[in-house]
């Protein structure tokens, strides 16, 4: 599960960071095309378009806290991969101990665990759905994975 979430998060922060730089450079852009004489002059309405969106995305983008959002994912994003690999390790090295000693191991990776649950982010389901695809491809298979399968 761990590495569902974590892919998946990966996915929709890489989707999140590119709306930033859109909504960061885009109203520089369409404020310089909007200013410009030839469009200016051959087409006021696609300047009046231009300098619309160049004033209207940046207090949209503000609202939408993308900013908070992208925090918020990169926060989770790093722990969901640090207990994949947290599970990993306990699956293959703490599983062979006796009980008690496993129980001990794998109880405060639990906690993690529901703790970073508490936190109800839910990116679009094509990010899940990359992310499945990705995984089932291999595309985050540990060497060591490789080379113990046969």
């Amino acid at each position: 599960n761990c590495a569902y979430t974590s892919a998946s998060f990966l996915i929709w922060l890489r989707c999140l960071k590119c709306i930033r730089l859109l909504c960061v450079t885009s109203p520089v852009v369409l404020g310089a095309v909007a200013t410009w004489k030839i469009v200016a002059q051959g087409s006021p309405t696609v300047a009046a378009v231009c300098a619309l969106l160049a004033t209207v995305i940046p207090p949209a983008y503000r609202a939408s806290k993308t900013e908070r959002t992208i925090e918020e994912y990169t926060t989770l994003a790093g722990e969901f991969t640090n207990l994949r690999d947290r599970f990993r390790q306990a699956a293959l090295i703490s599983s062979h101990k006796p009980l008690p000693e496993f129980d001990a191991d794998v109880k405060p990776l639990l906690a993690r665990l529901e703790t970073a649950r508490s936190r109800a982010l839910t990116p679009p389901e094509w990010c899940f759905k990359l992310a499945r695809r990705k995984l089932k491809a291999g595309h985050y298979r540990h060497d060591h994975d490789e080379t113990s399968t046969p």
